[in-house]
């Protein structure tokens, strides 16, 4: 199956979750924690609370709860609802998510690790959740929580142009240089001192002129 994967902004836009099952109570706050606007249309009233803003619609589906939406996750027990409310949102061109038929739908949701700004995702293009997520846990390990300095570092840099737009390879040989010399692990121990000595030997500036603060070692 040939798939294009994609992070997408949606704070402000509707995205509506058919069911609250467990399935459909974690794709509600992830949702609400990218900042979409959420409507929940469910027959049973959820069996956790729900973000304030959420609306929530204590109903059968019908094709007009999709009205506004952007996206749509179909999160029920039930194949017969699930099938309804991806054809609804086939009808009204709105991509759609079906948990239970994943070919079924347009898109799938990776498992995913944050690191600040740095998203560690994994998919299976729906086969296997579970070894998305196995896979993602494997991975996370290898990646704590100094990347985000990493990152903040990577994007400082970037932003001082030492890394032309027009030379990407510039900026991948840079980053692998940081990398090599051990960066990652010398954020970690929290030593400035020797993360300004790789620093200034390979890029001619530190972190204060980068304006980047190693996050405080735990007492």
């Amino acid at each position: 199956m040939s798939e294009l994967p994609i992070n997408l902004r949606i704070a402000g836009r509707l995205c509506v979750v058919v069911g609250a099952g467990s399935v459909g109570l974690r794709k509600v706050r992830a949702l609400a924690g990218a900042g979409a606007q959420v409507r929940l249309v469910t027959e049973a009233a959820p069996a956790a609370q729900m973000p304030a803003d959420v609306e929530i619609r204590l109903k059968s589906f019908a094709p007009e709860d999709l009205a506004g939406a952007q996206l749509v996750f179909a999160a029920t027990d039930r194949r017969e609802v699930n099938a309804a409310v991806a054809r609804a949102a086939r009808a009204a061109r709105i991509l759609v998510n079906v948990a239970d038929m994943p070919q079924e739908g347009d898109f799938d949701l990776p498992a995913v690790s944050r690191r600040g700004d740095l998203v560690l995702a994994v998919s299976t293009a729906g086969r296997s959740p579970a070894l998305a997520a196995l896979v993602r846990d494997q991975i996370s390990r290898l990646f704590g929580e100094e990347w985000i300095t990493m990152l903040q570092i990577a994007s400082a840099l970037r932003g001082k142009r030492l890394t032309h737009r027009q030379i990407p390879e510039y900026n991948r040989d840079i980053l692998h240089d940081l990398v090599a010399a051990d960066l990652p692990r010398l954020i970690a121990a929290g030593d400035g001192a020797a993360v300004d000595r790789v620093l200034e030997g390979r890029c001619g500036l530190t972190l204060a002129e980068l304006a980047v603060e190693l996050p405080r070692q735990p007492t």
